[in-house]
């Protein structure tokens, strides 16, 4: 019995995709998922495209985690950044700000990112400022998980 438990658990840890939640979360909370996906995401030349992520009070084991391909221009790259709502307010216009992840600029990347738990608005930033003509594509596939 003790090592049908151990298999069990186990076999949840390899299905889940954010490893830091509190196991007692799994068992008095409910997951909640918010998608990010969008098959085809334009973010114009000189501009940039977002999702506004919102946690609820109350929540633990807040994690952002996805994938995201980029095409379009002679390099087919994006940057894509995830920050909280004053941050991006910053970012907006241009001034300082911290971000939670930052891919650089690339084509692909994958996105696992653990957010503060309890209330917060968050954005996952398409970032194409830095392209004076070429419009992008990107394909995203995300969720926001969190137990509450």
């Amino acid at each position: 019995m003790l090592l049908l438990l151990i298999y069990g658990y186990n076999a949840s840890q390899r299905a889940n995709p954010n490893p830091a939640v509190n196991p007692v979360d799994r068992i008095v909370k409910q997951q909640r998922t918010v998608t990010a996906k969008n098959p085809d995401l334009h973010v114009n030349a000189l501009s940039f495209s977002s999702f506004k992520l919102e946690v609820p009070t109350g929540a633990t084991s807040v994690n952002l985690h996805g994938n995201f391909t980029a095409s379009g221009g002679l390099t087919n790259d994006v940057e894509v950044f995830v920050m909280s709502e004053n941050d991006f307010v910053n970012w907006q216009n241009r001034h300082e700000a911290k971000t939670f992840y930052n891919s650089g600029k690339v084509t692909v990347g994958t996105i696992n990112v653990n957010l503060p738990a309890d209330a917060g608005t968050y954005y996952l930033v398409f970032n194409n400022r830095f392209a004076i003509l070429a419009q992008k594509t990107v394909l995203v596939d995300a969720a926001l998980t969190y137990y509450q």
